[in-house]
């Protein structure tokens, strides 16, 4: 596999979706497991955390948090052009199909869901999608500075005024609600979304098109699609090692301490708000270089996890909902030692076995499935619904 084009697809593209599609996922994971308000502050989770829960917590938050989510937005701006190359795709009712599809999956499956933010994004980012390269650059950029500020602003605020920022308190029945049976864990999941979904548009909407122009920006210009000359790629590299060291060193007293006092906390926040995305780079340029080399072969696997990157992040929600959600698995099944329903239960060590499983099971999953179909099943449907007819599915 090389870092151009095969067919009517970027390879390069396909590794960096498949990376952030399963990276995305060790990120997610606690927010299956237990109440939200543990996802951001893990020292209120109803069970108390381990050293080993704080070290993978401790790297959770270094290496992965809003890296992989940042990759799979600037791809996501990428996709949007692509897609609308064609006179004959109808990009409009492409996005407006995926917002029903965010719909289902939030209200439905799992509250968490980012579809419906990336097809409202994108109905607005597709205006500019024709737009040069340097323009993009350039508005991406202003835009993603501008909402990281804001962003830090309101993290900054709620360290100094907490009583002014501090989140609802989280209702003493969540737990039991979500391990009482299907219709229970339905209604609640249903609730925790309701209460989200507008607050995360309107909050993260323009954050994630200031991503999608500066990554169309980066296509264009060559380097998402791995034609940019090697010292970019180094530099890139360099300056995300750089910025995962800084994020590292400055995380880990929390693994000591149990504590996110810091006396260097306003710097933390600032390295947590601005350098995801410098990190994220340096990944997208390792995969380019190796890409290029011989060994690039070794990233198949993760080209057919990004081929199929809508069906595998539909499956980890249905996956980890069954496992975490009362009444989707037979009462009294166990699995790694704990009885389903999980939620409530696993702090982020015990979730790292869990995740890994499902990464093994959606790579030879995709590699298996693209050897027959030339699309995974849901995107499939998906090219159903927006071509409005039977798409052949059959290699």
């Amino acid at each position: 596999m090389t870092g151009g084009r095969e067919g009517e697809r970027f390879a390069t593209l396909d590794h960096i979706r498949g990376l952030s599609i399963l990276g995305i996922l060790i990120v997610n994971a606690i927010a299956f497991a237990q109440p939200f308000d543990v996802y951001v502050d893990p020292t209120l989770s109803p069970v108390p955390m381990s050293e080993a829960d704080a070290l993978a917590h401790w790297a959770i938050e270094s290496f992965a948090r809003e890296k992989f989510i940042t990759l799979f937005s600037l791809l996501f701006g990428v996709s949007v052009f692509l897609v609308g190359e064609s006179r004959e795709n109808p990009l409009q009712r492409r996005l407006i199909w995926l917002l029903v599809f965010g719909l289902i999956h939030g209200a439905l499956i799992w509250h968490g869901d980012i579809l419906l933010l990336y097809a409202v994004t994108g109905l607005v980012f597709m205006q500019w999608r024709n737009r040069p390269a340097r323009w993009l650059i350039l508005m991406g950029v202003i835009v993603y500075l501008v909402t990281s500020g804001a962003i830090l602003g309101l993290n900054i605020l709620a360290q100094i005024m907490p009583s002014a920022m501090e989140m609802p308190p989280r209702d003493p029945g969540l737990v039991d609600q979500m391990r009482s049976g299907f219709w229970s864990s339905l209604t609640g999941n249903a609730w925790q979304w309701l209460k989200d979904v507008l607050p995360v548009v309107i909050f993260y909407g323009p954050h994630t098109l200031g991503l999608m122009m500066l990554g169309l920006g980066l296509f264009k210009a060559g380097f998402l699609k791995g034609e940019s000359r090697a010292v970019w790629y180094v530099l890139a590299i360099a300056a995300g090692a750089a910025s995962v060291v800084l994020t590292a060193g400055l995380l880990f007293p929390f693994v000591a301490d149990g504590d996110r006092a810091s006396e260097l906390w306003l710097l933390e926040e600032a390295v947590q708000t601005l350098l995801p995305l410098v990190i994220s780079l340096g990944y997208a340029s390792v995969l380019v270089l190796v890409a290029r080399s011989r060994g690039g072969w070794l990233l198949y696997p993760l080209a057919c996890v990004g081929r199929m990157a809508f069906t595998n992040y539909l499956t980890q929600s249905l996956i980890m909902t069954a496992l975490f959600y009362g009444g989707r698995a037979p009462a009294g099944t166990v699995i790694l030692g704990y009885e389903l329903p999980l939620f409530g239960t696993i702090n982020h060590s015990g979730l790292v076995p869990i995740v890994a499983a499902i990464w093994i099971g959606q790579l030879l999953f995709s590699i298996l499935w693209l050897q027959v179909f030339r699309y995974g099943p849901f995107e499939w449907v998906w090219r159903c619904l927006t071509y409005q007819r039977w798409m052949p599915i059959l290699k």
